[in-house]
């Protein structure tokens, strides 16, 4: 991955919100990854403080972790915690920088490919803090979709207009339709 044998090397962040906007920051300066800037601070969202390890969950949980944004109002920390922004795509590289350029060598290394989950405001006197809680994009394996069900209506909010389960009342074991006998 790397060719020199000096490394500079950056972290960079992107996250894609709603409506086309994106959030590019980098762990310090300012740098171009082809025509995209990647910038240490954003005008509207402030720099990151603190970035928790992404961690590996076994069991039911997904993989996650927190960063942490120091905003630059208190009305920018809530534009980011807007609840359409929650599952907004984040996704972090390691890149190589050329250190006589700035330019970026190569491609970086996706290291994660995440989605926002919670955001939580921190008042204190004097500052404020935005922590965004992420989940592996995996999560989606996790939701629950109680209304599935082996009944007309479900059938019909999946297949409009197909009629196979209209006249399936009162039966008393469901059984999926349309498949061949094992006799």
């Amino acid at each position: 991955m790397f060719a020199s044998p000096f490394l500079t090397i950056t972290g960079l962040m992107e996250i894609a919100l709603p409506g086309g906007r994106f959030i590019r920051l980098c762990d310090g300066g300012f740098v171009y990854w082809g025509p995209t800037l990647y910038e240490s601070l954003d005008p509207d969202f402030g720099a990151i403080e603190a970035a928790e390890t992404f961690e590996e969950k076994v069991g039911d949980e997904a993989p996650g972790g927190k960063v942490t944004f120091l905003p630059t109002s208190t009305a920018a920390a809530v534009d980011l915690s807007r609840p359409e922004y929650q599952g907004a795509r984040m996704r972090f590289w390691l890149a190589e920088v050329d250190p006589n350029s700035g330019q970026i060598v190569g491609t970086p290394e996706q290291t994660a490919d995440l989605a926002i989950d919670t955001t939580t405001l921190k008042l204190s006197k004097g500052e404020r803090k935005l922590d965004v809680e992420f989940v592996s994009s995996a999560e989606r394996l996790f939701l629950i979709y109680k209304g599935n069900a082996l009944n007309d209506r479900f059938h019909q909010a999946c297949y409009p207009g197909e009629l196979g389960m209209a006249n399936a009342t009162g039966v008393p074991r469901s059984t999926a339709w349309g498949v061949e006998s094992p006799e």
